[in-house]
């Protein structure tokens, strides 16, 4: 019989997991999660892409996508690491609005190459999964290790989420700078790493509580 502690413990890693496999393949692959929202028009940009009016540009980890609000609709740039949104120019006729033109100057491909890290904290959270998984069985030895590598992901995933913020507030700044109409807008993704973080650092505390009370049930 498997103990609620070590149940609660794989689950939580399983959504962690999820949610950073979410982030980690965002736009251009899952359209609706994105690190940042570009707002190209009068700055009333919303998290939702159905009450979105005016043109708009979303950031992901591998590329972004952008909706001009014209007949050729929401196109993306094609997935690879470390983008310019310099790309956009294929999208439009004529030169980049001023708000997507100061973003330009922010998110050089050296920047957005950092994204990178958030693939490298899924790959972490994979194999905390494969030893939970483990531990779940009741391999002795891998549950000695189960809560380091859980740690481990979630330290990783921490991480990121604080270069997502200083990523965020670095083109927020230089976008309001240029006094134009257009804002930076703090994308879903940001949330969803934040909240697998929380769910791999509770998993420690879950597996420990389960070493303990399979411990105490062994001493009776």
């Amino acid at each position: 019989m498997f103990a609620w502690s070590k149940i609660l413990g794989l689950a939580s890693v399983v959504v962690a997991t999820g949610l950073l496999g979410m982030v980690a393949f965002d736009v251009p692959y899952f359209k609706s999660v994105y690190f940042l929202r570009i707002d190209l028009g009068n700055g009333t940009a919303t998290t939702a892409s159905a009450n979105q009016t005016s043109p708009f540009v979303d950031l992901g980890a591998l590329g972004f996508c952008t909706d001009l609000k014209d007949s050729n609709g929401l196109q993306c740039s094609p997935p690879h690491i470390g983008y310019s949104l310099s790309e956009a120019s294929q999208f439009l006729n004529g030169t980049l609005p001023p708000a997507l033109a100061a973003a330009v100057v922010t998110v050089s491909s050296a920047l957005t190459k950092v994204l990178v890290l958030h693939i490298v904290a899924f790959g972490i959270a994979l194999v905390s999964l494969a030893f939970a998984l483990l531990a779940f069985i009741g391999i002795p030895i891998v549950d000695r290790c189960s809560s380091c590598f859980c740690g481990f992901a979630g330290a990783a995933a921490f991480a990121v989420f604080v270069f997502d913020i200083a990523f965020f507030e670095i083109i927020k700044l230089r976008v309001n700078q240029e006094g134009h109409p257009g804002t930076a807008i703090m994308g879903n993704a940001v949330y969803l790493t934040l909240l697998a973080w929380l769910f791999l650092f509770v998993t420690p505390i879950m597996f420990l509580i389960g070493r303990c009370c399979a411990c105490c049930m062994l001493r009776k």
